[in-house]
């Protein structure tokens, strides 16, 4: 019998990838495989550009802001986890990032894509908001909440936190993040 969180029919990297971001697994349960890290990788990516395309200038912009997302992640992973004396964990730990966040920003899709296509080209924010654009913005929050939660819970495993903590240290890195990415790719 099949149980309610099981998922007939996904492969069992997605299913796993999705039981994360549930919180029912952790990094812990990524197969320290390369095969499961360049697949992580390589859906992570791809689902980035989706997202960052319609909002981009274009090919090159995509391509950096990616570039510096992957820095990023890699050396405040890599600092926390060699400061807490688990560097060992950093390629499990980055492939649950990057598989959770390929599933986050993959349902991020037709949200980003409906609000550029309502709001695209707009130089000023118009005095009344089109409803398509408030309920993408709505989910796109939602998802952003998601997302503090799930790499909360993929941090505290992976350093042995508390949940709070976890959760704090993906805030802390989603303010540095913006931060970073501000002062690199300054909004017009």
């Amino acid at each position: 019998m099949m149980r309610n969180h099981e998922h007939r029919g996904l492969p069992t990297v997605i299913r796993l990838f999705l039981d994360i971001a549930m919180h029912r697994k952790g990094p812990q349960d990524v197969p320290a495989e390369r095969g499961v890290f360049v697949f992580a990788l390589g859906a992570y990516l791809l689902a980035g550009a989706a997202a960052l395309w319609p909002t981009a200038s274009g090919t090159r912009e995509v391509f950096g802001q990616l570039i510096l997302d992957l820095v990023l992640i890699v050396a405040v992973c890599a600092a926390l986890l060699a400061l807490t004396g688990r560097a060992a964990r950093l390629g499990q730990t980055l492939a649950a990032l990057f598989g959770t966040g390929a599933l986050l920003s993959a349902a991020a899709l037709p949200f980003v894509w409906l609000l550029a296509a309502t709001l695209g080209g707009v130089e000023t924010m118009p005095e009344t908001i089109p409803p398509a654009a408030a309920l993408s913005s709505i989910a796109l929050f939602g998802l952003l909440l998601a997302s503090l939660l799930v790499t909360g819970h993929i941090l505290r495993h992976a350093l042995d936190w508390s949940y709070a903590g976890g959760v704090m240290a993906a805030t802390a890195y989603f303010a540095l993040s913006t931060f970073v990415f501000r002062s690199v790719f300054p909004v017009s």
